[in-house]
């Protein structure tokens, strides 16, 4: 069963190779095809006194049309995203045309001269040559402009024989050079496509990795009945607050919250609700919250908010929302009325975390002792400005 899966596994990212390859193909040939005119240019430069113009201007023409249309199909299928099992098919034929087209030159410009003669052949082997490279991750369709090439070719100079001598021995030539290049045509691609297939491995794997890290970070720090961050994370949170706050010279205030009555929830419903409960004030405090302030499950029924670049008079105001908003939405199904206690207490210079979650925990107490449902404010800071927490 192993030994399947590890198959399946391999053969889903060589499919996934062969469509990279195709799509780099597919690109490639368009960049390729787009210089073909110079090898017209060439041609003409070559052939011009030599061979008959009205042969060479005919077949400019032919190619033109065809390479118009070649690369417009070729655009079309970039646009979409092109698929190696949908779209080989068309690929295979443009292919085999433009090879035929090339092999057509043959016809127009040999026979007329040794010298020309030599110089076209040069141009059909390195046209074949130069194609390589663009081939080399689609080789099939190598195979097809080679033949397209071949095909034309031959023919060229079957038609041309009473006016060309080395005919044969021409076409034997290139036959040669041809099967040569396609003997190493697929060890190359082979090696090229297992490097993409590793690529794509290695990349599948850095993803897989990423998302598991990310997983047993959010698992390590996150409390897993509310969502909220855990003390652990807190605490590394807070130690961070006061390092910038005290660099930067900037405030920030923390809430301890309590919920009321928390035991006696659990003695009446048991801890199915309790646990209900503990989630539906998570949510009430975080909904109250804005983005950039720290929400945590401190313990038990406490909760912890930290509000940075937010003053006591500021958080005051944060505190009453949650504290409303978790009165005025009762637990459902039992229909509960809950409350909380809060304690507020603001970050002063020199003021370590236990300090500091201290003095915020001796005013809940304080709170419950004045009757519970209200906020209770130390006394650890003098800034009384009007609200901006938003």
């Amino acid at each position: 069963m192993l030994n399947l899966l590890h198959n399946n596994h391999k053969l889903n990212f060589e499919n996934q190779a062969r469509q990279v390859g195709f799509q780099q193909f597919i690109q490639t040939l368009f960049r390729t095809l787009l210089i073909t005119p110079l090898g017209w240019v060439l041609i003409f430069t070559l052939s011009y006194g030599f061979a008959p113009l009205d042969k060479l201007i005919y077949w400019t023409f032919l190619f033109f049309i065809s390479l118009i249309a070649i690369l417009f199909c070729l655009n079309r299928l970039i646009k979409k995203t092109p698929n190696v099992i949908k779209d080989q098919k068309l690929i295979l034929l443009i292919v085999t045309c433009y090879g035929f087209l090339w092999g057509l030159m043959a016809y127009g410009a040999m026979g007329y001269d040794t010298v020309l003669d030599s110089w076209v052949l040069t141009m059909l082997v390195g046209i074949v040559s130069v194609n390589l490279l663009s081939f080399i991750t689609f080789p099939k369709a190598f195979y097809f402009l080679v033949f397209g090439m071949w095909l034309s070719t031959t023919l060229s100079v079957l038609m041309i024989l009473d006016r060309y001598e080395l005919g044969w021995k021409a076409l034997f030539g290139i036959l040669i050079y041809v099967i040569s290049l396609l003997y190493v045509v697929k060890p190359i691609s082979n090696r090229v496509l297992e490097g993409i297939r590793m690529q794509l491995l290695n990349q599948s794997m850095a993803e897989e990795l990423t998302k598991s890290l990310k997983a047993v970070s959010h698992q390590a720090n996150t409390d897993a009945l509310t969502g909220l961050l855990n003390r652990h994370a807190l605490n590394k949170a807070l130690d961070d607050f006061i390092v910038k706050g005290e660099r930067r010279n900037t405030i920030f205030t923390l809430l301890m919250i309590d919920i009321d009555y928390f035991k006696q929830i659990n003695d009446t419903y048991g801890h199915d609700i309790g646990d209900r409960a503990l989630q539906h004030v998570a949510q009430c405090i975080d909904r109250q919250l804005r983005e950039e302030d720290v929400c945590a499950r401190f313990g038990g029924e406490e909760f912890v908010a930290l509000l940075p670049n937010t003053n006591t008079t500021e958080a005051v105001f944060v505190a009453e929302r949650i504290r409303q908003s978790v009165e005025s939405t009762p637990l459902t199904n039992p229909n509960e009325i809950i409350t909380i206690s809060i304690g507020v207490a603001t970050h002063q210079v020199g003021m370590s975390a236990e300090a500091l979650l201290k003095a915020a925990d001796d005013e809940v107490y304080l709170a419950k002792q004045q009757g519970r449902n209200q906020i209770s404010i130390s006394n650890t800071d003098t800034f009384n400005t009007l609200p901006t927490h938003s």
